[in-house]
């Protein structure tokens, strides 16, 4: 059937005028077919096995992002940082959630030296499957102090940098997130010096009502002896009018 139609072609070809070898030439083209693939391209990709047994997270699988309640905070007050865990990856994947892995990091400007870790704080685990485009989220509370202890001492006034990292997750870490402590408010000078005066004028005003009231117990007695006097002489004109009247 394909050589009748060559022929055909060929006859219709030469007819109208056109050379033998163009005729030819097109008709191969036409008998040859679509140009051929290589074979990389024609290959489907390998399905993913979505069923299968979950593999553990690794860092490329996984973005951790990390915010701060405030970006300042005052010596000793606390603050919270959010954690969230994202599978960027294609297949579904296995982390540990739990606080102690889920860990933030508190330290220095520099982000040499170390103040604060929650995962020095707690312990435990909680294995969490995260499908793709699958998001888990954290909160990490931090009370200002130097390590764990419950009288552990306040960090100082200055600059640091908290970093949010998966410790069964190697190389899975956020980026630094700076924030700011600033010192406690000191009592103004003026207002010491205000309360100081009140004070004195207080005690004045106090000693000033003790005087008063040491004048008019003084003035009271007065009278009272006075008193006592007049009804000592009355006695005594009466006693002798008696007296004298006896004798007459």
């Amino acid at each position: 059937m394909s050589m009748l139609v060559v022929v055909l072609l060929c006859a219709v070809g030469v007819a109208g005028g056109y050379g033998l070898g163009r005729v030819v030439d097109g008709a191969r083209s036409l008998l040859a077919g679509p140009e051929s693939l290589p074979a990389d391209k024609v290959a489907a990709p390998e399905p993913l096995d979505v069923g299968g047994p979950a593999t553990t997270c690794r860092a490329d699988d996984v973005e951790l992002g990390l915010s701060a309640s405030a970006t300042t905070v005052t010596e000793g007050s606390p603050m919270s940082f959010m954690v969230r865990v994202t599978n960027v990856g294609r297949v579904p994947c296995l982390f540990d959630g739990a606080a102690a892995s889920r860990a933030v990091t508190i330290t220095d400007e520099t982000g040499k030296e170390k103040v604060w870790s929650s995962a020095d704080c707690v312990d435990g685990s909680r294995p969490l499957l995260l499908g793709p485009e699958g998001v888990d989220a954290g909160e990490v509370h931090w009370k200002s102090v130097q390590g764990c202890a419950k009288k552990a001492p306040a960090v100082g006034a200055g600059t640091y940098q908290a970093t949010a990292s998966l410790e069964d997750v190697p190389g899975a870490t956020s980026e630094p997130v700076t924030f700011t402590v600033a010192a406690k408010a000191k009592p103004h000078s003026d207002d010491a010096k205000d309360t100081g005066d009140a004070d004195d004028g207080t005690a004045s005003g106090d000693a000033a009502k003790s005087d008063d009231k040491t004048g008019d117990e003084k003035v009271g007695d007065d009278a009272a002896d006075a008193a006592d006097r007049d009804a000592k002489d009355e006695g005594d004109e009466k006693a002798a009018a008696d007296e004298k009247a006896a004798t007459d």
